[in-house]
C-alpha cells in the first residue's frame, strides 16, 4: 500500500513540503505513475502520518545507486527523477549515482545532506553532467549543485556566467578557479567556506554581490580583475585573515560592511574610478594603517566616513602610489618577448598575471598548459608569476 504525507517542517529557517512514500524497492522508496509506467526516488516514509521524525541514520545512508528501471508489482518502470526533499535529512549519505534515464529534480532534494562528497552521472544523461566534483545543467548550462561535503580545489565549469546564490556555502573546498566566462557572483556564494585561501578570479566578474566570500576565514590574498564594479554588502566581511587588497581601476562602488571585521587587512589601494564606500564598509578593520587613496573621495585619518576606510589609519597617501606593487621584482625571466607577443615556458600549473605599468590587470589566470603565448601591445608590462614579479618591455 502506498501513502503520501504532506508535511511542512521548520528547521534554521527553511520551510519544507514534503511527499513520501513506503513503497521501497531495494531500500530506495518510490512513488510511481502507473499511467506512464515511471517512477522518481522520493522521501522514505513514516509509521504514522502524524509523527514525521527523521534522522540521518534511518534515511538514505552510504552509497545511493539509483537504476534506470525499477520493477514493482510486475510491472517495469522508468526512474525519471527525484520528488521534492526526496533525500531530506540523509545526512549520513555519501555517494550518489545517477543514471541516464533522471531528468527531473524537485526542490529541495538535497537538503541536509551534509556529508555528500561525491555524485556520478551517467555520460548518457542528456540534462544532467558532472565536471570536477560539480553537477551542472545541459540547457540551458548553469552550475545545478555542489555537494555540501566536496573539498579540495574546485574549477568551475567555462561558459558558466553566474555562480548561483549559496552554491558552496559551507563546503570545504581550498580553492576555487573562476573562468572567463563568469560575470556574476551572487549573494552568498561562497558564504562559510573557512578552507577557502585561494581564489582565481576570471577577467569578466563585474559583480560580487552581498556575502559573496563573507566568513571565508582562511582568505588571505585576493586579485580582484579590471572588470569587477560593484562589490556587495559584507561581501567580504569576516575574513579574518584577508592581510591586503588591491581594487583595480574600473571599481565603482563598495557595499556596506563590505570588508569590516577584517582583522588582519593592513593595507587597501583604491582606484581612480571608485565614487562611492558605503557605511562601514571597513568598520572593525582595526589593522589598517595603510590607505593609498587615487580616488576623488577625500579621504582622512581618523574619520567615520567613506565606510571607515581610514578610521584606523596612520597613513593616507593620496595620488602617488601605482595599483599594484610586488615586494620583488625579479630579474630571471621564464618567458621572452618576439613580435608583439609574450612566450611563457614551464608555468603549467602557475598563476600568471599581467598589469599595465599603471596597475591596470589585463590578464590573470591559472594555467593548465606547459607553455603559452599570449599578444600584446607595444609598451611596458608588469609579469607575476605565482610570487615573483617581472618588468617587461614588448617591442615590435
Amino acid at each position: 500500500m502506498k501513502r503520501f504525507c504532506f508535511l511542512v517542517v521548520f528547521t534554521f529557517g527553511y520551510v519544507f513540503s514534503i511527499v513520501a512514500s513506503e513503497t521501497s524497492v531495494n531500500g530506495i522508496y518510490y512513488n510511481f505513475d502507473k499511467t506512464n509506467f515511471t517512477a522518481k526516488v522520493t522521501y522514505k516514509g513514516a509509521e504514522d502520518d502524524w509523527m514525521y521524525d527523521y534522522t540521518g541514520e534511518e534515511q538514505y545512508v552510504g552509497i545511493l545507486n539509483v537504476p534506470e528501471t525499477v520493477v514493482y508489482e510486475g510491472d517495469t518502470y522508468t526512474v525519471i527523477g527525484f520528488d521534492d526533499d526526496a533525500l531530506i535529512g540523509s545526512k549520513l549519505l555519501e555517494i550518489l549515482v545517477i543514471p541516464a534515464t533522471v531528468t527531473e529534480f524537485g526542490t529541495g532534494v538535497f537538503t541536509l545532506c551534509n556529508s555528500l562528497h561525491t555524485i556520478y552521472i551517467d555520460e548518457g544523461n542528456s540534462t544532467f553532467f558532472m565536471y570536477d566534483k560539480v553537477m551542472y545543467k545541459r540547457n540551458p548550462l548553469s552550475l545545478f549543485f555542489v555537494p555540501r561535503a566536496v573539498s579540495g580545489s574546485i574549477e568551475v565549469y567555462s561558459g558558466i556566467t553566474t555562480i548561483p546564490s549559496s552554491a558552496f556555502q559551507s563546503c570545504n573546498i581550498t580553492e576555487v578557479i573562476i573562468p572567463e566566462s563568469v560575470t556574476t557572483i551572487k549573494d552568498g556564494a561562497f558564504n562559510n567556506c573557512i578552507w577557502l585561501d585561494n581564489v582565481v578570479m576570471g577577467n569578466r566578474v563585474s559583480s560580487i554581490e552581498r556575502d559573496a566570500f563573507s566568513s571565508c576565514s582562511s582568505l588571505q590574498e585576493i586579485e580582484f580583475p579590471a572588470s569587477l564594479q560593484t562589490i556587495g554588502n559584507s561581501a567580504f566581511s569576516s575574513c579574518e585573515c584577508l592581510s591586503k587588497i588591491t581594487l583595480n581601476n574600473g571599481l565603482k562602488t563598495i557595499g556596506s560592511y563590505a570588508f569590516s571585521h577584517c582583522s588582519w587587512l593592513s593595507s587597501v589601494t583604491l582606484p581612480s574610478s571608485l565614487t562611492l564606500i558605503d557605511d562601514k564598509a571597513f568598520y572593525f578593520c582595526e589593522s589598517l594603517k595603510k590607505v593609498n587613496n587615487n580616488s576623488n573621495l577625500d579621504i582622512q585619518i581618523g574619520a567615520e566616513t567613506h565606510g571607515y576606510v581610514a578610521y584606523y589609519a596612520t597613513e593616507v597617501i593620496t595620488g602617488t602610489e601605482s595599483s599594484v606593487s610586488f615586494t620583488e621584482i625579479f630579474s630571471t625571466p621564464i618567458f621572452s618577448m618576439k613580435n608583439g607577443e609574450i612566450h611563457f615556458e614551464h608555468v603549467k600549473k602557475s598563476h600568471v598575471s599581467i598589469f599595465t605599468i599603471d596597475g591596470k590587470l589585463i590578464f590573470s589566470r591559472k594555467v593548465d598548459e606547459d607553455s603559452f603565448s599570449l599578444p600584446l601591445s607595444v609598451g611596458q608590462y608588469i609579469v607575476r608569476i605565482d610570487s615573483k614579479g617581472y618588468n617587461v618591455m614588448i617591442t615590435k
